[in-house]
């Protein structure tokens, strides 16, 4: 038989019994859908992981001072330690080879609570942060308009600041940013600069919370030191943040920043959990979150694979009834001259008709259950061409498993009991 010949055979096959044909389909519709859908989920995971990545630097070392549960647990370690200071930093940067910059960070809060910040009058809700000019190379944060801190701004403890973009359309969404007046603590600083937001996150993703890195002012770190309100017992600086060249080993870079700051802080003794410090590796924080991420999508993949191998299951089942029907006509062909091959094609072709029909009204679904998991979750999701793709081979492949043996039954018929058949 000709090509042409044996798919023209197998489509009017499958039209014999509709809405049998139809039903059989379902298992293949709906599994591949749930494929398509987990797929795009998945993705829209991994995405989400690359924003974070982006906020945090992938190549970057974070050392913060710990967040204590009383003020009895920080006076008893600052006996021995006075905190997180630039000169850790410095002392860090020149022992440890593989950093290539670094910068410090002073979160400017009296009490764990931000420090007041007013705009023509009105508070604004942000926070505020000490660095030095070096944050924006680390930080990976780009300039939208102005200038970012400059070493003079430092050295002369000038009251300049810098805002984030999201921040900058909510305090003059009407009017230029550059050269307007914020009062920090009481005091005036001018806007030289903004720089652009970073992308958002989805909650259950976050590591840092992007939200609130959006929401920031900074400030030269000298002025925050000594022009701004602070906590006594806090230390000079909240977190150092180191960034190593690539292809660093940055875990073994973390053991070894972690043994410095130990010996600086007279905390070798300690645990690394009771320590005033705690270092972290951007990665890995991002990595952890990724794995919890990725066991949940080999879950629902799994779930999708069964309702894919439940629906070949159906599909061998509806074949074999069709050659039990149809052995009769089975019989007439294989006498006007068709071979077995012939006939094992005819209902290979049908089982594969089924399961592309079905694969492709599954890609539909799968996008319809994409977007209802975007309505009724807020997930950010994101449809892959190769995950389409992907649920429309297996799905074909489904058939072929599951269309192969009812096919070779049919073609092992022997002719006259065929044509006796009733």
């Amino acid at each position: 038989m000709q090509l042409h010949e044996v798919l023209r055979t197998g489509l009017k096959g499958l039209g014999v019994h509709k809405v049998r044909s139809m039903l059989s389909m379902l298992g293949i519709i709906f599994g591949v859908g749930s494929v398509v859908a987990v797929i795009a989920v998945s993705e829209g995971a991994r995405h989400e992981m690359l924003k974070q990545l982006q906020a945090m630097g992938a190549n970057n070392i974070m050392v913060r001072a710990k967040a204590f549960s009383s003020r009895q647990e920080r006076k008893k370690l600052r006996m021995r330690s006075h905190g997180l200071t630039v000169e850790d930093g410095r002392t860090v940067a020149r022992l440890v080879q593989d950093v290539t910059a670094w910068t410090p960070l002073n979160r400017v809060e009296v009490a764990g609570l931000a420090v007041n910040v007013r705009v023509g009058g009105q508070p604004a809700k942000c926070g505020v942060v000490g660095v030095i000019p070096e944050f924006l190379a680390v930080s990976g944060f780009s300039l939208k308009e102005g200038r970012f801190i400059a070493p003079p701004d430092e050295e002369k403890r000038l009251r300049v600041c810098v805002m984030e973009e999201a921040l900058r359309n909510e305090l003059f969404p009407f009017s230029a940013a550059l050269g307007q007046t914020i009062y920090i603590d009481h005091d005036p600083y001018t806007v030289v600069g903004v720089i652009k937001s970073k992308a958002v996150t989805e909650k259950k993703f976050e590591v840092v919370d992007i939200q609130a890195l959006n929401r920031r002012i900074y400030i030269p770190l000298s002025a925050s030191l000594e022009r701004t309100s602070q906590d006594r017992l806090s230390g000079e600086v909240d977190e150092l943040v180191f960034r190593l060249k690539e292809g660093s080993d940055l875990y073994g870079a973390a053991r070894l920043i972690g043994s410095i700051l130990a010996v600086i802080h007279q905390m070798g003794d300690l645990p690394a959990g009771e320590r005033d410090h705690e270092v972290s590796i951007a990665l890995d924080l991002v990595r952890q979150t990724q794995k919890s991420q990725e066991i949940f999508d080999w879950v629902l993949l799994i779930g999708a694979g069964i309702s894919l191998v439940v629906g070949g299951i159906g599909i061998m089942n509806i074949m074999l009834a069709n050659v039990t029907e149809r052995r009769r006509e089975i019989g007439v062909r294989r006498a006007v001259g068709a071979t077995q091959f012939d006939i094992l094609q005819q209902f290979v072709t049908e089982a594969l008709g089924i399961c592309l029909f079905g694969g492709l009204m599954g890609l539909v679904i799968g996008m319809a259950f994409t977007g209802g998991v975007v309505y009724l979750t807020g997930w950010k999701t994101m449809l892959s061409p190769w995950g389409m793709m992907l649920a429309l081979s297996v799905s074909i492949l489904d058939g072929l498993i599951f269309g192969t043996y009812p096919a070779y039954k049919a073609a092992r018929l022997d002719p006259i009991d065929a044509l006796r058949y009733e």
